[in-house]
């Protein structure tokens, strides 16, 4: 369809050249439809914008839900992988989140909004490991568990810009997800340090860049 074709042009878009660079007839040039014709789907570029922040709530709306019931370390890699796969999908929103806010200012609150959720959400699956045994941490720990490991999410794909190497955006998202688990390790409980240092090693395997 016209419109999902518009929509994942623009994503991809978005993601390579920045938010405020791409204008609505560039993405019609893209596609090769009349200006018109994307006009006739989305009346201004906020309103395309809008309906891609959408779907990154809906992207997002699962791996909220599956926090409740992390309870192992298995569980922690599965849920790092839909969140850091849903931020890499979306990443203008966090690489440009400064002109987002201010050109768009519902988004901006909406955005507000899912952090807070994420964070929330992180603390209860911090929560969870800590009363299954899997981590020690007291709730201190947990709310600053749960802040850097939102942090760490959030803004990777503008810190990795400031990695010295050649391609950042070469760099997988799996080194991103290795450094999330790192935040864990001073809370492992013992038995559970060998599985830890068999993810971290898988994740290291599967994204071998790395700042020099």
């Amino acid at each position: 369809m016209t419109r999902d074709r518009i929509l994942e042009t623009a994503l991809d878009l978005f993601n390579q050249e920045g938010l405020a660079r791409i204008s609505t007839n560039r993405i019609a040039f893209e596609i090769g439809i009349s200006p018109g014709n994307l006009y006739y789907h989305f009346k201004s570029k906020t309103l395309l914008v809008e309906a891609l922040f959408r779907r990154l709530e809906s992207e997002l709306a699962p791996f909220m839900d599956s926090c409740v019931s992390v309870t192992a370390l298995d569980d922690v890699w599965l849920t790092l992988h839909a969140a850091f796969g849903t931020v890499e999908k979306y990443r203008f929103v966090y690489s440009d989140i400064d002109y987002l806010t201010r050109e768009y200012a519902r988004l901006g609150k909406r955005i507000k909004k899912i952090t807070a959720g994420t964070i929330d959400a992180i603390r209860r699956m911090c929560g969870n490991l800590a009363n299954s045994g899997v981590i020690v941490a007291d709730d201190a720990d947990i709310d600053s568990l749960a802040f850097h490991i939102v942090l760490t999410a959030t803004c990777w794909s503008t810190f990795v810009k400031l990695m010295p190497v050649k391609d950042p955006d070469a760099i997988a998202t799996g080194l991103a997800a290795y450094h999330v688990l790192s935040l864990l390790s001073p809370y492992l409980a013992p038995e559970a340090r060998p599985y830890m240092d068999y993810l971290q090693g898988k994740y290291l395997r599967s994204a071998p860049l790395r700042a020099r």
